[in-house]
């Protein structure tokens, strides 16, 4: 089968409609694998993202998530802070290439990141590719200040981490690129923190749907979300990810 890569606009929306939209699109593609998807977004406010398996508890056990917007993910990991910074998201077929096991696609998507910021200078890297300071024993609450062997790192600091859902047929892969220092998050620098990159989401954003096709060897094809893609991500939103029994579930 000949098959593209979808590239949607870039959008910005709140968190329930950003990870709505991820799962509907996860979906679209278990139903139809005729084409993979890119998509990259920003967040209308900064939110709190938990991961799937996290607790209500872990959040409560910091005062500075009292009264921020919180949405749970589809996928797991640690909670993310979305706050001056692109999102990403990736659906690709269940039978591509890079949909097993589930660190080639990681591979794949951080591999044509690091490409394209060790091209501008920046010596980003694999965090398992190199020697770097022993993290904590427990896992931490935010995903930023975990350590995963597919992260990129930069100077020790993580940059970009990603998170992934399986259904069959299909696997979503979406993650965040930290561009710069949040007044929550301040023991996080962003890229532009670290190196003299530009800080502007837009910005990046064409780099990622430039890229991310390419590293999935798929042509990109400008396209628009669909009507019925749109309909399914709404009643996600108002059923599952706007939901306080979903978000405060575990």
């Amino acid at each position: 089968m000949t098959r593209a890569c979808r590239v949607l606009p870039h959008e910005m929306g709140d968190g329930p409609s950003n990870m709505a939209l991820d799962e509907a699109l996860l979906d679209s593609v278990a139903d139809d694998p005729s084409a993979a998807v890119v998509r990259t977004y920003e967040w209308s406010a900064p939110t709190l993202s938990l991961g799937y398996f996290q607790t209500a508890a872990e959040m409560a056990a910091d005062p500075r998530w009292a009264s921020v917007p919180v949405v749970r993910r589809p996928t797991g990991g640690g909670a993310l802070w979305h706050d001056r910074e692109v999102t990403y998201a990736v659906v690709v077929p269940g039978d591509h290439p890079a949909a097993r096991p589930s660190r080639t696609l990681y591979r794949t998507v951080h591999g044509a990141i690091e490409a394209r910021l060790r091209s501008m200078g920046v010596e980003a890297a694999r965090r398992g590719d190199v020697k770097i300071r022993e993290l904590p024993g427990r896992r931490p609450f935010l995903c930023f200040t975990d350590g995963d062997a597919e992260d990129i790192v930069y100077r020790y600091e993580k940059l970009v981490g990603s998170a992934q859902r399986r259904r069959s047929g299909a696997v979503l892969q979406h993650g965040s690129l930290l561009l710069a220092r949040s007044r929550t998050t301040p023991e996080l620098p962003g890229l532009s923190d670290l190196a003299p990159c530009a800080a502007d989401p837009s910005t990046w954003a064409e780099v990622l749907q430039a890229i991310l096709p390419e590293a999935l060897g798929l042509p990109a094809r400008a396209d628009d979300v669909r009507p019925d893609e749109r309909r399914r991500a709404e009643n996600l939103r108002r059923q599952v990810y706007g939901d306080p029994s979903w978000t405060l579930r575990r």
